[in-house]
């Protein structure tokens, strides 16, 4: 028994010495960056659609604040677009690891656009209500009229597009996301 114990403690030991010295040449640690989206030459010349490296669909719609947003107006940086309604338990459990991201990262070229699906809420009031009680301040967009859900063809809550910095759609997630794998979709992006 005690001849077993050294044995795998010593598979431990140079399981370590190979992940931290060898591996870090050229493995695991270094396929960090490779994991990063490759910038698309001529981005402009994709057609425009919502599926992967597709130009994304620009849209025009009012922010909770009562300004016209554009999403061609982000162009240039790193977006994460956020498809949610207020009365979705997946979406408040994304929305407070979307505000820490966004506070974070908000000098690094990285916005959220949160876009409520006003449609289907009871009252924009609402709206108001769970932005205030969640603290959010990143962008809050409003498509009244589902337009752009359609566009988008939003089946789900919350749905997250990842768009890069030459407005091309690199990923697209159905479901809730957690702070961590928001921010690595993120910085993958160009």
């Amino acid at each position: 028994m005690k001849k077993f114990f050294i044995i795998i403690s010593l598979i431990v030991v140079l399981l370590f010495v190979v992940d931290k010295f060898l591996l870090q040449e050229k493995g695991l640690i270094s396929k960090v960056d490779e994991n990063k989206y490759e910038v698309i030459k001529d981005a402009d010349s994709l057609p425009v659609g919502i599926k992967l490296e597709n130009q994304s669909p620009n849209f025009q719609v009012m922010d909770l604040n009562g300004n016209i947003a554009n999403l061609s107006d982000y162009r240039g940086k790193k977006v994460l677009l956020n498809f949610w309604a207020s009365w979705c338990p997946p979406c408040k459990a994304e929305m407070p690891h979307m505000e820490e991201l966004y506070k974070e990262h908000v000098d690094e070229g990285i916005v959220i656009l949160a876009l409520n699906m006003t449609n289907t809420e009871n009252s924009l009031e609402d709206v108001r209500n769970f932005v205030e009680d969640q603290k959010l301040t990143f962008p809050i967009l409003l498509d009244e009229e589902g337009e752009v859900s359609a566009k988008y063809e939003i089946l789900a809550y919350p749905t997250s597009y990842f768009i890069d910095s030459t407005g091309v759609i690199r990923n697209k997630v159905t479901g809730a996301l957690d702070k961590e794998n928001l921010y690595k979709e993120l910085m993958r992006l160009p």
